[in-house]
């Protein structure tokens, strides 16, 4: 029996420790060479990186969602400052598109973003072909068309407004001198609005600038070096080669300021203050009003969620349309 157990004992080692059967039946074996298991450990779940991270997530949950359920339920409910009355469903929303101010507001909007995005990007475009050269001069004038981006809102609007405004003017006393009537086009309503759109687009076209000139660092100047041996124009090479090669630059460079005029309040606050007559009023300065004039947290509540809703629309098309162009691409 001894004798039995030994043979036995030497056919475990020489089948690796198993029998064949059981190593054929995808029982674990051991491998004589490596001296360790041939079962992978499962790995242990290690709760210290989330606690790491959950100071922050608690307050990006905080700052975020809080504000929304705040907004959720104060827009359908009848308020008194901060005190609710009582739950009125979607008759805050219903006054609201009932109101002609309202309506003047969302056309004010849409033609406010609209103009100041073609302006933005144009300048943007045209400040980048003129300043594409890397040299001493190009870099002193592409600091300066930054500077208004980084400024302070308040401060260029107190700038223009004193540009602008009546007889302490300096505009106005150069043209009186050269004999042409004096101007004051923020208190004007056909020239308020236009007035602002442009103010905006000059302040925003640093932004512009920095995105054209890295779109163009990135065309090869071989492509442009063909086209002009083939004998295209200034004109036709811009349309017919740095135009496509800009469209992915350009496309995110549009939906960024889209959104970002839809949600700015300083510049007409400080700048026209929507006047003359709510002429330059628009979405989010009477989001501004209602909820921190008037107080009215109902009405702020809803057009909260009106301006988020536009925001979630234009993040959207952003998304699709850049979809789109890397489909084509």
């Amino acid at each position: 029996m001894r004798a039995a157990a030994g043979h036995d004992r030497r056919r475990w080692a020489s089948a690796g420790g198993f029998p064949e059967q059981m190593r054929r039946a995808g029982g674990p074996s051991r491998n004589p060479g490596s001296g360790t298991a041939g079962l992978a450990r499962a790995p242990r779940f290690d709760a210290f990186p989330y606690l790491l991270m959950a100071p922050g997530l608690l307050l990006v949950l905080f700052v975020t969602l809080y504000p929304m359920l705040f907004t959720i339920d104060y827009s359908v409910m009848r308020t008194q400052v901060f005190r609710q009355l009582g739950y009125v469903g979607l008759a805050n929303f219903q006054r609201l598109f009932a109101d002609p101010r309202f309506r003047m507001d969302v056309v004010n909007s849409i033609v406010f973003v609209l103009s100041s995005v073609a302006l933005t990007w144009i300048f943007g475009l045209a400040l980048a072909l003129f300043l594409r050269r890397q040299t001493w001069g190009n870099t002193v004038l592409r600091t300066l068309v930054l500077i208004p981006w980084v400024t302070n809102q308040v401060v260029l609007a107190l700038m223009w407004k004193w540009l602008l405004t009546g007889e302490t003017s300096p505009i106005n006393y150069v043209l009186g001198l050269v004999g042409i009537p004096q101007f004051s086009p923020l208190i004007s309503m056909s020239q308020a609005l236009p007035t602002l759109i442009f103010v905006n687009a000059w302040r925003a076209s640093g932004f512009s600038l920095l995105l054209m000139l890295a779109g163009l660092a990135g065309i090869p100047v071989q492509l442009e070096e063909a086209a002009e041996v083939d004998g295209a124009t200034w004109l036709q090479k811009i349309r017919y080669v740095i135009l496509p090669m800009l469209r992915p630059i350009s496309l995110a460079c549009i939906i960024t300021l889209t959104i970002s005029f839809f949600n700015i309040i300083v510049l007409p606050l400080d700048l026209t203050g929507g006047g003359p007559l709510n002429s330059t009023e628009v979405i989010s300065l009477r989001l501004y009003r209602e909820g921190f004039q008037y107080y009215h947290m109902e009405l702020a509540s809803a057009i909260t969620l009106v301006l988020v809703t536009l925001d979630l629309a234009l993040s959207w098309i952003y998304y699709k349309m850049i979809r789109l162009d890397a489909a084509g691409a």
